[in-house]
């Protein structure tokens, strides 16, 4: 074991992968569950799936500690040793998930993924979701934004979407802007309970404004075939 490289799988990690593939549980249950979003739950899932097969494919050992958790103290259980003087209480006895995607009271966070041709304001939105060479990250409360390599997809053979969906997922978004979505793509970004627009022949600061104002069309599904 001293020789073997070291995945390390967080608490968080395991209690999603034990609600969703052990219990059974649908995804808004163990969300609900967890006291979590369910994009914050689908992005502990991912992760832990590519952990998994992360140490299981290259032969590497698996730590589980950490992740974002928060310990509460409980009972450890009946005590008869004088009546309960000297009985312990111990952390851990309940775990309690703590969210960071979520607003605090009294908060507003939107963030949305907005695919882009440069990975600027300026330019157009690349209307090809799963190929699309950027994805700005764009905080409406801040006005501030992060910018996303996805050229990566750009050339793949297979799996664009879905890659560009798990980025999109991963960055922590609640909704997403581009200007057309596979099939594929759309499944993986729906199961995470995100909302779809799309923003056709329009700069990534024209799509902003539409969304601000509610003016972009909301998809409830593909509006192209796969390949597209």
């Amino acid at each position: 074991m001293g020789v073997l490289e070291e995945v390390l799988l967080g608490r968080d990690e395991v209690e999603a992968i034990r609600l969703k593939n052990l219990i059974g549980l649908s995804q808004e249950e163990a969300a609900s569950q967890m006291g979590v979003s369910q994009p914050t739950f689908h992005r502990l899932l991912l992760s832990a799936h590519q952990k998994l097969t992360d140490a299981v494919v290259n032969g590497k050992a698996m730590r589980i500690e950490g992740g974002n958790v928060t310990s509460v103290e409980g009972s450890t259980g009946p005590c008869r040793w004088k009546q309960g003087w000297g009985c312990r209480t111990k952390p851990g006895a309940r775990v309690v998930f703590e969210d960071n995607n979520l607003p605090q009271e009294g908060e507003k966070t939107m963030r949305i993924a907005i695919t882009s041709v440069d990975g600027t304001l300026e330019e157009k939105v690349d209307e090809r979701f799963g190929r699309a060479r950027k994805i700005i990250l764009y905080d409406m409360e801040t006005k501030e934004y992060t910018v996303i390599d996805n050229s990566v997809n750009l050339n793949a053979a297979q799996g664009a979407g879905i890659q560009t969906a798990q980025n999109v997922i991963r960055s922590g978004a609640n909704a997403v802007i581009s200007g057309h979505f596979g099939p594929k793509a759309v499944q993986v970004i729906r199961m995470a309970g995100l909302d779809i627009y799309s923003a056709t022949n329009m700069s990534v600061k024209e799509a902003v404004e539409g969304f601000e104002k509610g003016k972009l069309e909301k998809l409830s599904g593909a509006d192209v075939e796969s390949h597209w």
